[in-house]
This record gives structure tokens, C-alpha cells and sequence, in this order.
């Protein structure tokens, strides 16, 4: 297996379809660190099964470029159990087929990570691989997420592959109330108090802390300086072509955290 555990932990995490064969070839050159299969938001439920079925193969061609698969499941109690479990099946017991991270969508509750606790250990029993190779991240993307984040990224038994979390701003800022069409200025201002709160809960618990995308023409620059002062040295990328300028603007190999 082409092991990824003595790297430092991803800083450029880009969300592509699973389902559109031409992106994920340009994501394993278009500069990521990690590439996410993004089941939930970015694959349409018609396409899932095809692209569930390409994941073991993209995963092994992601791992001899030293980059990390990765993949977002829906909701377990809507399907992602379901997609948790063909995911796997499909590596044949072969480690290198699998996803270094698996990132559950709105998380608000400690019982949802632990439940997908569980169901990576069962997986891992099944398929009999390495116990503990299969790693978790929570994506914390409404108010209540975030209230709680203290408690849901502490360490714990019930969590134990829980390596971080990301902010999904396009969600919370949904929740928050605030409208797509209102100024940058307005929705970045009103969520930086969130994002501070996501900071301060994975540097206290020693998490990885994945900052939101950045969805404007403009501005990438200064907000990711603001980010870095804030301890945010890894982001979630919707628009590849700003992964050029994240490795000018992130610091290089600043997260030394390890899986």
C-alpha cells in the first residue's frame, strides 16, 4: 500500500463529481493535495453507482501520485451506509483502493460521528483491512454544528478515527439566514466568527481545521491571510484554478499533524 501516514495532513482539499470521468483525471494533476469524490452536494443520485464503482481504481492512481482519495457520503440514515459499504466492497480487500478520508455531511450530534465509527470498524472487519486504516472528517455546516463543535471534536473511544472538520460556509450561511445575492463583504464578515469557532475547537483537540471555499472572483488573497492567522492552513476548493494561488498565499507544510 502506498502509505500516506507520514505526510503532513492535506492543505488543498479539491470537491469534484464522482460521476464525471474528465474532471477527476484533471484533479489528480490540477495541484490538490487531496481529491474528494463528493457523493453528497456534487454527484447527482443517478450517478453515484457509476461513480462509486470508479472510486477503488481513481483512489490507487491518486495514492502513486502521493495525493489523498477522498470521499463525501450522504447523510448514513440517507444512503451513506449504503455507499459506505459498496465504497468498500469494491477494493476486493486491497487497502490502496480505499478513501484516505470520509467526510459525513451535517454533522450536529457526537451519536453521527460515532455511529460512522462504527460502520468504518465494520468495514474494516468485513474486508479484512487493516484495523483503523479507515479515517473520518466531520463537515459541521449549520449553527447547531458549530455551537457544538467543542464537544464534537474532543477526543473520545466513540471517535477515534476522527481526524478533523470542515465549515461548509455555503450552508451555514444559509442557516444563518443570509441571502446569496448580498455583498461578499457582508456574508465573509457575518462568518468569521464561525470559522474563528472551528480554529480554536480543532487546534484545543488537535484536528485538522478545513476552511470553507472561497466562491467570489475576488478577495481570495486577503481572506486566506486572514485564515492563516487564524490557524485555517488547510481549505476546501470548489474552483480549481485557485489552487495555483493557495500555494502562494498557505503556508508551505504548516499543518504538521499526522494521521
Amino acid at each position: 500500500m502506498t502509505s500516506l501516514a507520514t505526510q503532513p495532513l492535506p492543505q488543498r482539499w479539491l470537491f469534484v463529481p464522482g460521476d464525471d470521468a474528465a474532471r477527476l483525471q484533471a484533479a489528480l494533476t490540477s495541484g490538490a493535495d487531496a481529491i474528494v469524490m463528493d457523493l453528497e452536494e456534487f454527484t447527482a443520485p443517478e450517478g453515484r453507482a457509476l461513480a462509486i464503482s470508479r472510486f477503488a481504481e481513481f483512489a490507487r492512481r491518486a495514492r502513486r501520485l502521493h495525493l489523498w482519495p477522498a470521499v463525501r457520503l450522504n447523510l448514513l440514515e440517507q444512503g451513506g451506509r449504503e455507499e459506505l459499504a459498496a465504497l468498500i466492497s469494491t477494493t476486493l480487500g486491497d487497502p490502496t483502493g480505499t478513501p484516505a478520508a470520509i467526510f459525513l455531511p451535517a454533522v450536529e450530534q457526537r451519536s453521527q460521528l460515532a455511529a460512522l465509527d462504527e460502520a468504518l470498524a465494520e468495514q474494516e472487519r468485513l474486508h479484512a483491512l487493516p484495523a483503523g486504516c479507515l479515517k473520518s472528517i466531520a463537515t459541521l455546516e449549520s449553527e447547531a454544528g458549530l455551537l457544538n463543535a467543542e464537544a464534537l471534536l474532543a477526543p473520545g473511544r466513540d471517535t477515534s478515527r476522527l481526524l478533523g472538520a470542515l465549515i461548509g460556509t455555503g450552508d451555514l450561511a444559509t442557516d444563518l439566514g443570509l441571502m446569496p445575492d448580498q455583498p461578499a463583504a457582508i456574508i465573509t464578515e457575518t462568518l468569521k466568527p464561525w470559522r474563528q469557532r472551528l480554529a480554536v475547537a480543532c487546534r484545543t483537540h488537535q484536528r485538522l481545521a478545513i476552511d470553507g471555499p472561497w466562491r467570489w472572483q475576488h478577495g481570495l488573497g486577503t481572506d486566506q491571510h486572514w485564515a492563516n492567522q487564524q490557524g485555517l492552513h488547510a481549505r476546501c476548493v470548489i474552483h480549481p484554478d485557485q489552487l495555483e494561488a493557495l500555494y502562494d498565499l498557505m503556508p508551505a507544510d504548516s499543518h504538521r499533524l499526522r494521521r
